[in-house]
């Protein structure tokens, strides 16, 4: 069986940065030995990174959330240094979920979503993989994954698990 962790936006500006929150800094160290057990496993692990231009503040979703944040080539927008030992394969996205992960997943069985936010990035890119790939078990590990508040975290996980997307 070909099992498949996707760590979603463990980046610095989620964590420490302009949208960093004490929630999203509480997983990092349980986060980063659930990595490191699957990449001793031999399975396969993949990171998204939240991708932005320059003009982030004049797009849609600038319009809509006016923080500046994980714009390409800045500090902000590199994964967190606890995790780069684990960094191999990135897909980076335009906007909240990706259209092409689901490419890189095509033979996965199982696939894992961990990372932030539960309620805006775990979320779009879990329901694209379910739609995706039907026959895959797509889970989402609680535990590794915060929200932008404990509310809509909850709240992101009861819509995912409505749509059999097994909660962990």
């Amino acid at each position: 069986m070909r099992k498949t962790l996707v760590v979603i936006d463990m980046q610095n500006d989620f964590i420490t940065g302009p949208l960093g929150n004490p929630e999203c800094q509480a997983i990092v160290d349980g986060l980063v030995a659930y990595v490191k057990q699957w990449e001793d496993n031999g399975d396969d692990v993949i990171f998204t990174k939240d991708t932005h231009e320059s003009n982030y503040l004049d797009t849609q979703e600038g319009k809509r959330l006016p923080v500046e944040h994980c714009i390409k080539g800045s500090e902000g927008w590199g994964i967190i240094p606890q995790l780069k030992p684990y960094v191999h394969k990135v897909v980076c996205k335009g906007t909240f979920g990706s259209l092409d992960l689901p490419n890189y997943l095509v033979g996965s069985d199982y696939i894992e979503l961990i990372g932030v936010c539960t309620d805006i990035c775990v979320i779009s890119n879990a329901m694209i993989l379910k739609a995706a790939l039907p026959d895959a078990t797509v889970a989402v590990n609680s535990k590794y994954c915060a929200g932008v508040t404990p509310e809509s975290h909850s709240n992101a996980l009861n819509a995912m698990k409505s749509c059999q997307i097994d909660i962990l």
